[in-house]
């Protein structure tokens, strides 16, 4: 059975003690990964479809974004899920996407300093890459490595959401395929966590309905 289809059945049989809000805010990431699934063989598609479910899930109303960016509510959406499920992502982070967590924190092509032209993007990528191997060494600190890696591919994301990519080009695979496997893992144990804790600030939802 395909993720989408175990936890809409899970979001059938626990909704009908969901605040309407939390409700359609799980119903509407739940439909952006049914998407993603059906293109599984299309990495590109894969990833747009999963990053717009992800976004589903962590973005709030823009009255109460105050003075937070997209990076520090997904930082604070990012605690809240550790603090409830720690062992699930500790599990995919430090487990089975290793290697794929490595490759993207190494690549260049998604870190923000190489695109702004600065000239120390290469001691930044350095600095980076013994603080997270040191981390990984380590396996200490779950939230530290989840914020670098979707930094990383916000990155990937807005080179792809704004036309700065190409459907299926030959520069930018590895980082859409490491990208679009974890968030295919990551995802679903993401929507498990929130819909086991309905009753956690998960925000004003985002454009709720009139």
């Amino acid at each position: 059975m395909s993720a989408y289809k175990q936890l809409k059945q899970k979001h059938r049989e626990l909704r009908d003690g969901y605040d309407e809000s939390f409700s359609i805010r799980i119903h509407r990431s739940l439909s952006w990964l049914d998407r993603a699934e059906q293109d599984s063989n299309d990495i590109d598609a894969k990833f747009i479809f999963l990053w717009i479910s992800l976004n589903c899930a962590y973005s709030i109303h823009l009255n109460a974004y105050g003075h937070h960016g997209d990076e520090e509510l997904r930082s604070d959406f990012f605690a809240i899920l550790l603090k409830k499920g720690q062992n699930e992502i500790h599990e995919i982070i430090w487990g089975r996407f290793h290697q794929e967590v490595r490759s993207i924190l190494n690549n260049e092509f998604i870190l923000t300093s190489f695109w702004e032209g600065k000239d120390n993007w290469r001691k930044k990528l350095e600095n980076e890459k013994k603080e997270v191997q040191d981390s990984l060494r380590d396996r200490d600190d779950t939230h530290y490595i989840l914020d670098k890696i979707f930094r990383r591919l916000y990155v990937l994301r807005n080179q792809i959401f704004h036309g700065g990519a190409t459907w299926k080009g030959k520069l930018n695979r590895q980082q859409v395929k490491d990208g679009s496997g974890l968030l295919s893992y990551l995802l679903p144990v993401i929507l498990s966590i929130m819909m086991e804790n309905p009753n956690e600030d998960w925000g004003a939802l985002a454009y709720p309905p009139s």
